[in-house]
């Protein structure tokens, strides 16, 4: 019974500050949101979520409690609709890519076939085996029986060429 009358003295307190503060809180969110509307319902969010607060521990200074959470609440929605404007940018047109992209694409990867071809045999293995296939030096070094340190010489020995053949090729 105690707990309940302390629980409605709080709310009362509470409610008390909401309507004293209510503006003030609404400016602070709208310094971070620069959205009114948005503003307001953050404010009001806020005090719903301290309304009904299930903790019964006491709240000393309530008014930057619910300065700090008002400013905490604004900074992640700003977090999350960032992330969801980034997501409706990027719209079906930049995941297909056009015709003449496909040409580019096709026109370099005959390129690369081609400087590749040109790698000498050793060259060209370790550099699959590293490079294309994503293998680690050592697993390299295993498959092919050669040391470590050979297979750091054959692979700056293909990007050595490589870079030199594919200088002018944009990617």
């Amino acid at each position: 019974m105690l707990n309940n009358i302390l629980k409605i003295g709080m709310q009362s307190q509470i409610e008390a500050m909401f309507i004293k503060h209510y503006r003030e809180w609404c400016l602070l969110s709208f310094s971070y949101m620069e959205d009114m509307s948005e503003a307001e319902d953050m404010v009001q969010d806020v005090f719903v979520k301290v309304l009904n607060r299930s903790r019964n521990t006491e709240i000393l200074d309530l008014k930057s409690y619910i300065s700090v959470a008002i400013r905490n609440t604004s900074l992640k929605r700003i977090q999350r609709t960032k992330k969801t404007e980034k997501i409706k940018d990027y719209n079906l047109a930049t995941l297909s890519p056009s015709h003449e992209e496909l040409l580019i694409d096709i026109e370099n990867k005959a390129k690369i076939k081609e400087a590749l071809g040109i790698l000498p045999e050793q060259s060209k293995r370790v550099f699959e085996l590293c490079v294309l296939e994503g293998a680690k030096y050592q697993s390299a070094a295993d498959t092919l029986g050669i040391s470590i340190n050979t297979i750091k010489f054959h692979l700056k020995k293909s990007f050595k060429i490589l870079r030199f053949r594919l200088q002018n090729t944009y990617f």
